[in-house]
Protein backbone atom coordinates (compact mmCIF):
# COMPACT_ATOMS: atom_id res chain seq x y z
CA UNK A 1 0.00 0.00 0.00
CA UNK A 2 1.46 3.28 -1.03
CA UNK A 3 0.59 6.63 0.53
CA UNK A 4 2.04 9.41 -1.58
CA UNK A 5 1.81 12.87 -0.08
CA UNK A 6 3.55 16.14 -0.49
CA UNK A 7 6.53 16.10 1.85
CA UNK A 8 5.49 18.52 4.54
CA UNK A 9 6.34 18.45 8.20
CA UNK A 10 3.95 19.03 11.08
CA UNK A 11 4.13 20.87 14.32
CA UNK A 12 3.99 18.88 17.54
CA UNK A 13 0.42 20.03 18.13
CA UNK A 14 -0.71 18.69 14.73
CA UNK A 15 0.63 15.16 15.20
CA UNK A 16 -2.42 14.02 17.21
CA UNK A 17 -4.98 15.19 14.65
CA UNK A 18 -2.87 13.80 11.81
CA UNK A 19 -2.72 10.38 13.46
CA UNK A 20 -6.51 10.26 13.77
CA UNK A 21 -6.84 10.99 10.05
CA UNK A 22 -4.54 8.08 9.24
CA UNK A 23 -6.35 5.84 11.72
CA UNK A 24 -9.54 6.46 9.71
CA UNK A 25 -7.74 5.78 6.41
CA UNK A 26 -6.34 2.51 7.71
CA UNK A 27 -9.87 1.39 8.56
CA UNK A 28 -10.70 1.72 4.87
CA UNK A 29 -7.59 -0.07 3.58
CA UNK A 30 -6.56 -2.38 6.40
CA UNK A 31 -6.39 -5.62 4.39
CA UNK A 32 -3.46 -4.22 2.40
CA UNK A 33 -1.25 -4.36 5.47
CA UNK A 34 -1.04 -8.12 5.05
CA UNK A 35 1.83 -9.50 2.97
CA UNK A 36 1.16 -13.20 3.30
CA UNK A 37 -0.16 -15.45 6.00
CA UNK A 38 0.72 -13.81 9.28
CA UNK A 39 3.43 -11.48 7.93
CA UNK A 40 2.81 -7.78 7.50
CA UNK A 41 4.54 -4.73 6.12
CA UNK A 42 4.43 -1.16 7.38
CA UNK A 43 2.46 1.02 4.92
CA UNK A 44 4.47 4.09 5.94
CA UNK A 45 7.92 2.64 5.25
CA UNK A 46 7.59 1.68 1.54
CA UNK A 47 11.31 2.02 0.87
CA UNK A 48 12.15 -0.58 3.52
CA UNK A 49 10.12 -3.71 2.84
CA UNK A 50 10.31 -5.53 6.17
CA UNK A 51 8.01 -8.37 7.08
CA UNK A 52 6.71 -8.27 10.62
CA UNK A 53 4.53 -10.36 12.83
CA UNK A 54 1.54 -8.32 13.94
CA UNK A 55 3.11 -7.89 17.38
CA UNK A 56 6.40 -6.72 15.87
CA UNK A 57 4.58 -4.34 13.51
CA UNK A 58 2.86 -2.83 16.55
CA UNK A 59 6.21 -2.41 18.33
CA UNK A 60 7.72 -0.82 15.21
CA UNK A 61 4.86 1.67 14.85
CA UNK A 62 4.91 2.45 18.57
CA UNK A 63 8.65 3.11 18.51
CA UNK A 64 8.44 5.49 15.56
CA UNK A 65 5.42 7.31 16.97
CA UNK A 66 7.32 8.18 20.14
CA UNK A 67 9.72 10.28 18.12
CA UNK A 68 13.25 10.27 16.84
CA UNK A 69 15.59 12.96 15.63
CA UNK A 70 15.66 11.09 12.32
CA UNK A 71 11.89 11.07 11.91
CA UNK A 72 9.64 13.90 10.76
CA UNK A 73 6.49 14.77 12.65
CA UNK A 74 4.50 13.44 9.70
CA UNK A 75 6.08 10.00 10.13
CA UNK A 76 5.28 10.05 13.83
CA UNK A 77 1.64 10.95 13.15
CA UNK A 78 1.24 8.19 10.55
CA UNK A 79 2.74 5.54 12.80
CA UNK A 80 0.65 6.71 15.76
CA UNK A 81 -2.41 6.21 13.54
CA UNK A 82 -1.22 2.63 12.92
CA UNK A 83 -0.80 2.08 16.67
CA UNK A 84 -4.36 3.30 17.24
CA UNK A 85 -5.65 1.07 14.45
CA UNK A 86 -4.07 -2.08 15.86
CA UNK A 87 -5.14 -1.13 19.40
CA UNK A 88 -8.75 -0.43 18.48
CA UNK A 89 -9.59 -2.63 15.51
CA UNK A 90 -7.34 -5.67 15.46
CA UNK A 91 -7.15 -8.76 17.65
CA UNK A 92 -3.37 -9.05 17.89
CA UNK A 93 -3.66 -12.78 18.66
CA UNK A 94 -5.30 -13.55 15.30
CA UNK A 95 -4.26 -13.10 11.66
CA UNK A 96 -5.27 -9.63 10.51
CA UNK A 97 -7.66 -10.82 7.80
CA UNK A 98 -9.54 -13.10 10.19
CA UNK A 99 -9.76 -10.44 12.88
CA UNK A 100 -11.02 -7.71 10.57
CA UNK A 101 -13.51 -9.99 8.78
CA UNK A 102 -15.18 -10.83 12.08
CA UNK A 103 -15.45 -7.15 13.00
CA UNK A 104 -16.77 -6.20 9.56
CA UNK A 105 -19.39 -8.97 9.57
CA UNK A 106 -20.54 -8.21 13.10
CA UNK A 107 -20.35 -4.54 14.08
CA UNK A 108 -22.07 -5.40 17.36
CA UNK A 109 -19.38 -7.83 18.57
CA UNK A 110 -18.23 -5.48 21.34
CA UNK A 111 -21.75 -4.83 22.69
CA UNK A 112 -23.30 -6.89 25.46
CA UNK A 113 -26.75 -8.47 24.84
CA UNK A 114 -28.46 -6.33 27.49
CA UNK A 115 -26.47 -3.14 26.88
CA UNK A 116 -28.71 -0.27 25.82
CA UNK A 117 -27.66 2.42 23.38
CA UNK A 118 -29.33 5.63 22.34
CA UNK A 119 -30.92 5.03 18.93
CA UNK A 120 -30.54 6.57 16.41
CA UNK A 121 -26.87 6.26 17.34
CA UNK A 122 -25.50 9.36 19.01
CA UNK A 123 -22.19 10.39 20.51
CA UNK A 124 -21.39 12.87 23.24
CA UNK A 125 -18.58 15.40 22.96
CA UNK A 126 -17.54 16.99 26.25
CA UNK A 127 -15.19 19.71 27.44
CA UNK A 128 -15.49 21.76 24.26
CA UNK A 129 -13.66 25.08 24.77
CA UNK A 130 -15.90 28.06 25.43
CA UNK A 131 -15.45 31.71 26.29
CA UNK A 132 -17.62 34.47 27.64
CA UNK A 133 -18.92 37.16 25.34
CA UNK A 134 -21.44 39.82 26.36
CA UNK A 135 -22.22 37.90 29.53
CA UNK A 136 -22.89 34.54 27.83
CA UNK A 137 -20.72 31.55 26.97
CA UNK A 138 -20.02 30.83 23.29
CA UNK A 139 -18.09 28.11 21.46
CA UNK A 140 -17.51 26.51 18.06
CA UNK A 141 -20.52 26.06 15.78
CA UNK A 142 -22.06 22.67 15.13
CA UNK A 143 -21.05 22.81 11.46
CA UNK A 144 -17.39 23.36 12.36
CA UNK A 145 -17.43 20.42 14.78
CA UNK A 146 -19.20 18.28 12.16
CA UNK A 147 -16.55 19.15 9.58
CA UNK A 148 -13.78 18.28 12.06
CA UNK A 149 -15.28 14.84 12.78
CA UNK A 150 -15.96 14.24 9.08
CA UNK A 151 -12.29 14.92 8.37
CA UNK A 152 -11.41 12.29 10.97
CA UNK A 153 -13.54 9.71 9.15
CA UNK A 154 -16.53 9.38 11.50
CA UNK A 155 -19.18 10.50 8.96
CA UNK A 156 -21.54 12.37 11.32
CA UNK A 157 -24.90 13.54 10.07
CA UNK A 158 -25.06 16.50 12.42
CA UNK A 159 -23.42 17.98 15.51
CA UNK A 160 -25.71 19.82 17.91
CA UNK A 161 -24.06 22.05 20.53
CA UNK A 162 -26.09 22.15 23.75
CA UNK A 163 -27.08 25.50 25.24
CA UNK A 164 -28.56 26.46 28.59
CA UNK A 165 -29.47 29.72 30.33
CA UNK A 166 -25.79 30.74 30.65
CA UNK A 167 -25.03 30.08 26.98
CA UNK A 168 -23.01 27.26 25.44
CA UNK A 169 -22.69 24.36 27.89
CA UNK A 170 -19.42 22.88 26.58
CA UNK A 171 -21.25 19.72 25.41
CA UNK A 172 -22.44 18.66 21.97
CA UNK A 173 -24.37 15.69 20.57
CA UNK A 174 -23.08 14.06 17.41
CA UNK A 175 -25.68 12.21 15.34
CA UNK A 176 -24.85 9.20 13.15
CA UNK A 177 -26.83 7.22 10.59
CA UNK A 178 -29.14 4.77 12.37
CA UNK A 179 -27.95 1.77 10.30
CA UNK A 180 -25.03 -0.61 11.01
CA UNK A 181 -22.43 1.50 9.16
CA UNK A 182 -23.58 4.35 11.41
CA UNK A 183 -23.02 2.16 14.46
CA UNK A 184 -19.51 1.33 13.22
CA UNK A 185 -18.79 5.04 12.81
CA UNK A 186 -20.11 5.74 16.31
CA UNK A 187 -17.94 3.00 17.82
CA UNK A 188 -14.88 4.22 15.89
CA UNK A 189 -15.59 7.70 17.26
CA UNK A 190 -15.64 6.32 20.80
CA UNK A 191 -12.56 4.12 20.35
CA UNK A 192 -10.52 7.02 18.97
CA UNK A 193 -11.10 8.94 22.21
CA UNK A 194 -10.46 5.87 24.36
CA UNK A 195 -7.16 5.29 22.58
CA UNK A 196 -6.07 8.73 23.77
CA UNK A 197 -7.44 8.21 27.30
CA UNK A 198 -10.14 10.77 26.58
CA UNK A 199 -13.15 8.50 26.85
CA UNK A 200 -16.11 8.58 29.21
CA UNK A 201 -14.36 7.11 32.24
CA UNK A 202 -11.37 9.41 31.71
CA UNK A 203 -13.70 12.42 31.58
CA UNK A 204 -15.34 11.62 34.89
CA UNK A 205 -12.07 10.69 36.63
CA UNK A 206 -9.93 13.59 35.35
CA UNK A 207 -8.81 16.15 37.90
CA UNK A 208 -7.68 18.63 35.26
CA UNK A 209 -9.29 18.25 31.83
CA UNK A 210 -7.48 21.18 30.29
CA UNK A 211 -8.74 22.10 26.83
CA UNK A 212 -8.91 18.53 25.52
CA UNK A 213 -12.07 17.09 23.99
CA UNK A 214 -13.60 13.92 25.43
CA UNK A 215 -16.09 11.71 23.64
CA UNK A 216 -18.14 8.52 23.81
CA UNK A 217 -21.23 6.86 22.36
CA UNK A 218 -24.47 7.63 24.23
CA UNK A 219 -25.86 4.84 26.40
CA UNK A 220 -28.59 4.31 28.98
CA UNK A 221 -26.95 6.25 31.82
CA UNK A 222 -26.53 9.29 29.58
CA UNK A 223 -30.13 9.01 28.40
CA UNK A 224 -31.51 8.71 31.94
CA UNK A 225 -29.39 11.47 33.44
CA UNK A 226 -30.96 14.68 34.73
CA UNK A 227 -28.38 16.77 32.86
CA UNK A 228 -28.78 18.84 29.72
CA UNK A 229 -27.45 15.79 27.84
CA UNK A 230 -30.22 13.51 29.12
CA UNK A 231 -32.88 16.11 28.38
CA UNK A 232 -31.74 16.40 24.77
CA UNK A 233 -31.40 12.63 24.20
CA UNK A 234 -34.88 11.89 25.55
CA UNK A 235 -36.36 14.41 23.12
CA UNK A 236 -34.53 13.04 20.09
CA UNK A 237 -34.13 9.28 20.51
CA UNK A 238 -34.98 6.04 22.30
CA UNK A 239 -33.07 3.39 24.25
CA UNK A 240 -32.58 0.06 22.49
CA UNK A 241 -30.44 -3.05 22.74
CA UNK A 242 -28.69 -4.40 19.67
CA UNK A 243 -31.30 -7.17 19.56
CA UNK A 244 -34.07 -4.56 19.50
CA UNK A 245 -32.52 -2.86 16.47
CA UNK A 246 -31.89 -6.17 14.70
CA UNK A 247 -35.51 -7.23 15.26
CA UNK A 248 -36.77 -4.01 13.72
Amino acid sequence: MSFSEEETDLSESEVEDYSIQWYAKLKDGHEKLEVSGEEYSCPFCPGKVHKYSLKDLYQHASGVSKGSTKRKMKDRGQHLGLVRYIDSDVDIKKPLGESIKKKADDPTASAGPSEKFVHPWMGIVANIPRKKRDGRYVGDSGSKLRDDFTLKGFNPLKVQPLWNRTGFSGYAIIEFNKDWPGFCNAMAFEKSFEAEHHGKRDYHEACDRGATLYGWIARADDYDSSTIIGEHLRKKADLKTIADVQEE
